[in-house]
């Protein structure tokens, strides 16, 4: 496919604000048709650039051979994208033989499913950790008996502290090359030998589970596509490179190691051109405990390194921090608005937030509709951390969500928009469960219906309606509130008619803590005066968002702090032979950096700071201290 830059005219014009082209470098990329590796920073408009290229390609369809496109997101996000800028070309993408998702979606439906039904002739259920250790537990405490034995006594003597129960216990093991392993704090600790008694015992189990139940977990997912293309490996590279021409993968950074390897299994060295798209230096994961191996860029990388986010100054800043150094370029040019610097002590750390508030309205940046945050790298650990800038700042929110309507729609919105389409089903039985509860509807024994013992009598009793609603829902072009609610009404009414409503009390129909249903409204500071809410969160919470203005906080760990660690680069130095810990900072305080779209600033404890003033020199510097 040869695409010249004059053919780029019409995704401007659908893509792009009126009178504005693609950067030459983003040029670059849409017009590149080999497989390649593309390096995009925060702001560049990498989405929109991959946009530009489907958009090209839907155009075109069908492709030589009856072809395909595969493009593969870590969430739905892409494919709400797709739905609002694409138009009419979406229809064409996301039908035969074309596939948009996730990759988990992917791999399920192509390989790991099929390939498990040589195995079963039971549904495959993908199932979270919680569920899954529930039949589990069930399962051994019927028939393997050591193995329950070996659980209690594990947990009773050595983890009770570590875990709240023997199923959240349960849930942390897995089996590596036969030998058992728990999970803590993401680092690996060996249990049992692959000889045991209670390895052998565990491995049969989950055998069993896999054999009649069908039931798999979600991280088992990854292992048994790798086992099918060991032993299938040559037949389905041929197969699927056949159907797709075409591989994108966005957000590549975020993969896991066994899922790089999967995609690399498939689509390394076929047919099909694979181009990965990303920012190394973004891969901060979901926590701060994730030992994921860097993504190992090749050399022939194709760079996006202008970014229409933020100014020149923060720009700058942000070049420091790259593992390659490669200037960032903004299409805005200098804003006139300096980084700024908040030093404190321990006595005038509460200062910070009225300093930020300060520096929004300086800069006339305060709006009702403004989105303002204050993150930080630690919120649970024994040195500095985000609450003590901030005494209502609450560092564990889940307990604060329990049965409520309201709270229980949330976090199937929440679930929907990460992608985790099992997790939101999740979430819809536990409502179900409270709703037949108050409607006095009791499963067959006469027992209140629990999470698990729910799925089977929506399955006799409401199968089609309830798997079709669950379907539809994954399929709604947004999850907000509203619309999940208002899906999930139906869903109700479906399942127990017009009275649906009728017992629910209004206790339960509220939410459990005073704000509305919004994730914004959660640890949320709101400034008097001038009505400026500044919403507070972990650098892994806000990955991939944009703010107006940022403040990032310095936290402290292992005896040191983020920004002291990063120290060097910021004054134009290097890093060498450290530990994880200082590669990780780097990571989080580039990416908290580079949410803003006009102002950031850095709240820094005074020593720090002293000893590095160069660091600053163009940096605004107000001294709280």
């Amino acid at each position: 496919m040869n695409v010249n830059e004059t053919d780029l005219s019409l995704p401007e014009k659908l893509l792009l604000p009126d009178g504005c082209h693609f950067s030459t470098e983003a040029k670059a990329v849409i017009n590149c048709w080999e497989s390649r590796e593309v390096l995009a920073c925060p702001g560049s408009g990498k989405t929109t650039v991959l946009l530009a290229k489907l958009k090209l390609l839907a155009d075109r369809m069908p492709l030589k051979d009856g072809r395909g496109v595969c493009v593969i997101s870590h969430t739905n996000v892409a494919v709400n994208e797709l739905k609002g800028k694409l138009g009419d070309s979406v229809e064409k993408l996301l039908s035969y033989p074309n596939f948009v998702g996730t990759l988990q979606t992917f791999v399920d439906q192509y390989i790991t499913f099929p390939y498990l039904k040589q195995y079963t002739n039971k549904p495959i259920q993908v199932m979270d950790r919680t569920d899954y250790s529930i039949a589990l537990f069930s399962l051994s405490s019927m028939k393997y008996r050591t193995l329950t034995a070996f659980i209690n006594q594990q947990y009773k003597n050595t983890y009770s502290s570590v875990y709240p129960d023997k199923l959240s216990f349960l849930a942390a093991i897995y089996s590596y090359n036969g030998d058992l392993y728990v999970r803590i704090n993401g680092k690996p600790k060996r249990l049992a030998g692959a000889a045991s008694t209670s390895a052998l015992n565990y491995s049969a189990a989950v055998n069993d589970l896999l054999l009649e139940e069908g039931m798999i977990r979600y991280e088992d997912a990854y292992k048994y596509t790798l086992h099918a293309l060991t032993d299938y490996g040559d037949s389905l590279r041929k197969l699927l490179s056949r159907r797709f021409q075409y591989v994108f993968v966005d957000e590549y950074q975020d993969c896991s190691e066994m899922q790089r390897n999967v995609l690399d299994k498939i689509f390394a060295d076929s047919e099909s051109i694979l181009q990965k798209i990303g920012d190394v230096d973004q891969a901060i994961y979901s926590n701060d405990g994730d030992d994921t191996p860097d993504w190992q860029v090749a050399g022939n990388y194709l760079s996006i390194a202008a970014t229409n986010r933020y100014g020149q100054e923060i720009a700058d800043v942000l070049t420091l921090l790259l593992s390659n150094r490669d200037k960032i370029h903004s299409e805005r040019g200098i804003c006139g608005i300096k980084p700024t610097l908040l030093l404190c002590d321990d006595t005038s750390r509460y200062s910070v937030l009225t300093a930020f508030v300060n520096e929004i309205k300086t800069n006339d940046l305060a709006r009702l509709s403004g989105t303002y945050k204050a993150v930080g790298m630690y919120k649970n650990v024994s040195g500095l951390k985000i609450g003590d800038y901030w005494s209502v700042f609450q560092a564990d929110t889940s307990n604060k969500t329990g049965f409520h309507y309201p709270d229980i729609i949330y976090h199937i919105c929440m679930e929907l928009t990460a992608g985790n389409l099992f997790k939101a089903e999740r979430n819809i039985r536990k409502l179900l469960c409270r709703v037949y509860h108050y409607q006095g509807v009791k499963a067959q024994n006469g027992k209140e219906f629990s999470v698990n013992s729910i799925k089977q009598y929506l399955a006799v009793k409401h199968s089609s309606t309830y798997q079709i609603s669950v379907l539809q829902l994954a399929e709604l072009q947004t999850y907000d509130y509203a619309s999940v609610n208002g899906h999930i009404t139906k869903l109700l009414y479906g399942l127990l008619g017009p009275t649906a409503f009728d017992k629910l009390p209004a206790a339960f129909l509220n939410s459990t803590y005073n704000v509305t249903v919004n994730k914004a409204n959660v640890n949320t500071y709101e400034d008097d005066e001038s009505g400026i809410a500044i919403s507070f969160d972990t650098v892994f919470g806000v990955k991939g968002e944009t703010h107006d203005a940022t403040l990032y906080l310095e936290t402290e760990k292992s005896n040191g702090t983020d920004l002291k660690r990063i120290m060097p680069l910021l004054e134009g130095k290097s890093i060498k032979g450290k530990s994880d810990i200082y590669e990780k900072s780097r990571k989080c305080v580039y990416v908290g950096f580079s949410r803003p779209r006009h102002l950031l600033c850095l709240a820094m404890k005074k020593s720090t700071y002293q000893g590095h003033e160069t660091a600053f020199a163009n940096w605004k510097i107000v001294d709280l201290t």
